[in-house]
């Protein structure tokens, strides 16, 4: 009984990659513009665009793998049912828990995977995004600035111009910036400047050296203006940042060494994945079955429910963990094994007198 094994396992992976490659080009074109927009935000050099983009993607792919796996094995074994393949079967004497059996090589695959990927790669691709940005941090010039070009400054009101840019030293060479408001208008200039960050409060300065500042009103001719030896001007906040290196960056044995709460908490979620797609193939193989007169993505629709509760639980598990109001060796199993045990209850009920693990032995076929 070697044909139906690897029937259900090939079209299940068929099924998979094609669902895979439609969620990772639509994930991919996010990220895509969320790099774009961190680029122009100064918090990226252009030049790190592919590799960023690269690195971020990793960190994507362990919630693809489980979905699309589970959205795989639920359509194909629906489709199964509506095409009473799956009930012809039945009649041979094949349960459900049988398919749920056929498919579990296929799964441990995907979870042993999903286990490198999530313990050992995405931390590593999230370490090497900060060593990058931070090598490159010399060639990004304040807020994305350009040489020789007027640009905004963080809002429509406010323009600056900056003649020339020295990156190596952070230094800027003749500076101009206006700012102006319903009631006066304020502008700025200097022989030079250069950009610094305070400690305490990590605000970024634009530090404006020998130059003048004029003040007035609109409509009016009586305008102000002083020379002045330096002038700091507070800088927009960036919005969000490029990458991620707090716990998700940590290695494995850095967060089994430590004793923080956080850290632990990282290291349960870190296990999340490998431990979904086992958890995810039995409900979809639980709830795939359904009747020919039934609607076509009915079960689809009740197996996204299903995910997003998971999901959710999940969430809500790594929260109540990170607030220590779950005790630490509980961490997530509890919503996994209540997941699983739902699954392969529907999965014994299904079978009935068969139970969920036996189906008859047939010949070869």
């Amino acid at each position: 009984m070697k044909i139906l094994p690897s029937y259900l396992r090939r079209e299940s992976a068929k099924t998979f990659a094609v669902i895979f490659s439609v969620l990772f080009l639509i994930t991919v074109g996010t990220l895509f513009a969320d790099t774009l927009r961190a680029i122009a935000r100064g918090a990226l050099p252009s030049s790190m665009l592919v590799t960023e983009l690269g690195l971020r993607t990793a960190s994507v792919l362990t919630i693809l793998f489980p979905l699309s796996l589970f959205l795989g094995v639920l359509g194909h074994l629906s489709g199964m049912y509506r095409n009473q393949e799956a009930v012809m079967y039945h009649a041979f004497g094949l349960g459900v828990g049988s398919f749920l059996r056929f498919l579990m090589p296929m799964a441990i695959s995907f979870a042993v995977f999903m286990l490198v990927l999530s313990l050992w790669l995405v931390p590593w691709a999230s370490r090497q995004s900060d060593i990058l940005a931070q090598a490159a941090r010399k060639e990004v010039s304040v807020l994305g600035l350009k040489e020789g070009e007027f640009q905004s400054l963080g809002d429509d009101d406010a323009v600056i111009y900056v003649e020339k840019i020295d990156a190596d030293n952070n230094r800027f060479q003749r500076i101009f910036l206006a700012r102006q408001t319903p009631e006066a208008v304020d502008v700025l200039t200097a022989s030079y400047g250069y950009q610094f960050e305070d400690e305490a409060s990590h605000q970024r300065y634009l530090a404006l050296f020998d130059g003048h500042r004029t003040q007035g009103r609109l409509g009016q001719l009586r305008y102000q203006r002083i020379h002045f030896e330096r002038a700091d001007v507070k800088l927009p906040r960036l919005r969000g940042r490029a990458f991620s290196v707090e716990e998700d960056g940590k290695t494995l044995r850095e967060l089994l060494a430590s004793e923080s709460l956080k850290d632990r908490t990282e290291l349960h979620w870190r296990l999340v994945p490998p431990i979904s797609v086992l958890v995810l193939v039995a409900l979809a193989v639980a709830l795939a079955r359904t009747s020919p007169r039934e609607g076509k993505y009915g079960n689809l629709m009740i197996g996204l429910l299903v995910y997003v509760a998971y999901v959710n639980f999940l969430a809500l598990g790594r929260a109540l963990l990170e607030q220590g109001k779950l005790p630490q060796w509980l961490g997530l199993w509890w919503v996994h094994l209540a997941f699983l045990a739902f699954a392969l209850w529907r999965i014994w009920k299904q079978d009935g007198e068969l139970g969920p693990f036996r189906a008859r032995k047939l010949g070869p076929c």
